[in-house]
């Protein structure tokens, strides 16, 4: 099976911020992986630095400097290095996964705030909708101001950022209200893969029916290039698709 873009996906995920592939993985990928992360979350399944989680633990889990074999294997699936070379203009490292047990309800942010210079894929791993927590993207966002970390600090000459004094979310809020663009929700159904924009102001939608899974996987990826990794005291792993790791250097 290959996820190669079509022209028009490429010119959606220019001009809006995002494309879709539709049914990119089968539902028996999609199953195997909900069912290895149950067994994870429950204890059932051992792996090295992921200890057993409380019976009522669904929160998300983020795999930076060390990745569990599945997730690992799904961050470097090859039917994802076309695209995102394609997407980036050169070949992709993988720095950072997430497996969301339920929908979010994350505050509105750009993944390229905390992971500078990233793109990013999402894979509905059941039918997504407003029942269980959509995906809420602004259209086009990516194309308006990137919120950085600097921005909220006093810059080396001792002057205000761009956001001094603001708080992170309202900021958001308001960069938001800025860009007056649309908002739309993502609903997506189960092996649905979302390439998106870094850039793109989205947010975790609300949950109609409390309680219920939502089981989706993120990957995060950064130009093969990128370097130095900015805003963090540790260096940053990244993995190619030929399996070659190494750690990014801080600036």
């Amino acid at each position: 099976m290959s996820l190669e873009l079509t022209a028009f996906q490429f010119d959606e995920f220019e001009q809006r911020g995002y494309t879709i592939v539709r049914g990119g993985f089968t539902d028996s990928e999609c199953d195997r992986f909900v069912d290895y992360m149950i067994d994870l979350q429950a204890g059932r399944t051992s792996v090295e630095g992921f200890a057993p989680r409380a019976a009522d633990d669904w929160s998300r889990l983020i795999s930076r400097n060390c990745h569990h074999p599945m997730g690992l294997s799904w961050m470097l699936d090859p039917r994802l290095r076309q695209p995102l070379s394609a997407l980036l203009g050169e070949e992709a490292d993988g720095v950072q996964s997430m497996f969301f047990y339920t929908g979010s309800e994350q505050h509105r942010h750009q993944d390229a705030f905390y992971l500078p210079g990233c793109m990013s894929v999402w894979v509905a791993l059941q039918q997504v909708s407003a029942l269980n927590g959509s995906i809420q993207i602004q259209v086009g966002s990516h194309k308006g101001p990137l919120l950085q970390k600097c921005d909220f600090h006093k810059n080396d000459k001792g002057g205000p950022g761009a956001w001094y004094g603001w708080n992170q979310d309202n900021a958001f809020d308001e960069q938001f209200t800025r860009n007056n663009l649309p908002e739309i929700a993502i609903e997506a159904t189960k092996g649905d893969v979302v390439f998106f924009d870094g850039r793109l102001i989205h947010r975790g939608g609300p949950i109609l029916e409390p309680g219920a899974f939502r089981h989706s996987w993120a990957g995060h990826y950064i130009p093969r290039s990128y370097n130095p990794w900015p805003y963090e005291d540790n260096p940053r792993l990244r993995v190619s698709f030929d399996g070659v790791s190494r750690f990014t250097p801080t600036e």
